[in-house]
């Protein structure tokens, strides 16, 4: 056999198995190659799916937000989002919402806490405090839920613990409801549609409690008794014990009570500022009270909340204003010494002519010495008033007619209602 023909055999063996080789490799490369390829697609797909989902929540929570509503519809945020059909749920739980968008076929979950705001304020007195009434009051009471057509199921008091009526040998002390009134509605298009609306009054569903109801025991259910009351939760959405990151919010201007607790506060408010935390006592007397009520009336309503102190007013004004009453670490009777005793209240306050009350679920003694608020003349606050002192008494010497004014409730609330997320929530598994 010719050795050149073996020579040339031998050298197209040898490249072909070169070629295979590299052939082989790339084989494999490419392999690897398109790997690769999928792989970034599928990470592309993924983060794809991941805003779409981030994105549905975003608008859920804006819905939810502008609302301040977490039962809101959020159907609108259900449509395609690049091409990502998404199913939003809400699941609420003791103030706490959780928010889920995902994609219709589970690839993405995002889901995320909402912490509803507070901004609660049903019924013209709200109270954690004791409550000891002595006068004649009757109430435009807040509509509360409607039951059927145009009857409401109103609400005029809710109350913790206690209510004591004052005993002056006549009775003549006493609360009722006047009912929804066309003069004095508690929304402004509230009998837009009819001027029958009225609490309702049948024997199976009584929200109209009579006037000069003398004793609690004569309440229907307008005025209702909530052991688990907790004001400050539903005002602001947040614990008692959280106080000062609500003092801290932009909203309030703080007012040292010192020379003058209406003056101080007419000084500091403004336009921007209808918000006022008072730390420490505050007595609003005829010419304090005139100050306030011409700010409230340019302003459009304030907001005033008294901290740590006794509280008291004395006129014959309405004030355009919600007043809260907030005490979470004060007593007015330390070392046998009553705070009412260094004003001009003193012999008002600690008479005991004062306290005889028709209920003797306290002493008299026990009542007088647990005042922290006191209002005596004609004071009217069309926003009603929020008194949140567990444990102590608020007491009410005088008489009128009591309002429900739901516009400038829901107005001077609406901070403190908006929904926002809860940090630490956010869960994009």
């Amino acid at each position: 056999m010719n050795k050149h023909q073996q020579s040339g055999m031998t050298t197209l063996l040898i490249t072909s198995m070169l070629l295979i080789v590299a052939l082989l490799f790339s084989l494999a490369s490419y392999k690897n190659l398109f790997y690769q390829i999928k792989r970034t697609q599928n990470e592309v797909l993924a983060r794809q799916a991941h805003w779409a989902a981030e994105g549905g929540l975003e608008c859920g929570f804006a819905e939810i937000s502008n609302k301040s509503d977490v039962s809101t519809s959020l159907d609108k945020c259900k449509t395609v989002i690049d091409g990502q059909p998404l199913t939003l749920s809400i699941v609420t739980d003791d103030s706490k919402s959780v928010l889920t968008s995902k994609t219709d076929n589970d690839y993405k979950k995002i889901t995320k806490t909402i912490v509803a705001g507070g901004a609660k304020s049903s019924g013209v007195i709200k109270s954690s405090a004791d409550l000891y009434f002595n006068g004649d009051y009757r109430f435009f009471p807040d509509p509360g839920n409607l039951r059927n057509t145009t009857n409401w199921d109103c609400v005029l008091l809710r109350y913790r613990n206690n209510v004591f009526i004052h005993d002056d040998g006549n009775l003549n002390t006493g609360f009722g409801s006047h009912d929804l009134s066309y003069t004095s509605p508690p929304y402004l298009d509230f009998f837009k549609d009819s001027n029958d609306h009225k609490c309702s009054s049948s024997t199976d569903a009584n929200y109209r409690t009579p006037l000069a109801s003398n004793f609690p025991s004569k309440f229907e259910s307008d005025i209702q008794k909530e052991s688990m009351m907790d004001l400050f939760k539903e005002t602001f959405g947040v614990a008692r014990d959280d106080w000062m990151s609500v003092r801290s919010r932009s909203e309030f201007v703080e007012v040292d009570p010192t020379d003058g607790c209406g003056k101080k506060i007419a000084e500091a408010v403004k336009e921007d500022k209808r918000h006022v935390w008072v730390n420490g006592s505050c007595i609003l007397d005829s010419y304090g009270l005139n100050l306030l009520q011409d700010k409230a009336s340019s302003l459009k309503g304030l907001f005033i909340l008294v901290h740590n102190g006794i509280f008291s007013f004395n006129g014959a004004k309405e004030l355009n204003a919600l007043v809260y009453h907030f005490n979470n670490d004060y007593n007015p009777f330390i070392g046998g010494v009553n705070a009412w005793s260094s004003t001009d209240l003193d012999t008002t306050v600690l008479s005991d002519d004062m306290y005889k009350p028709t209920e003797g679920r306290l002493t008299a003694t026990e009542i007088q010495n647990k005042v922290v608020f006191y209002m005596y003349g004609s004071f009217l606050p069309s926003g009603g008033f929020i008194l949140d002192t567990p444990e102590y008494v608020s007491y009410f010497n005088a008489s009128g007619n009591f309002s429900f004014d739901g516009e400038l409730i829901t107005d001077l609330l609406a901070p403190f209602g908006k929904p926002r997320w809860q940090q630490g929530s956010w869960h994009d598994f």
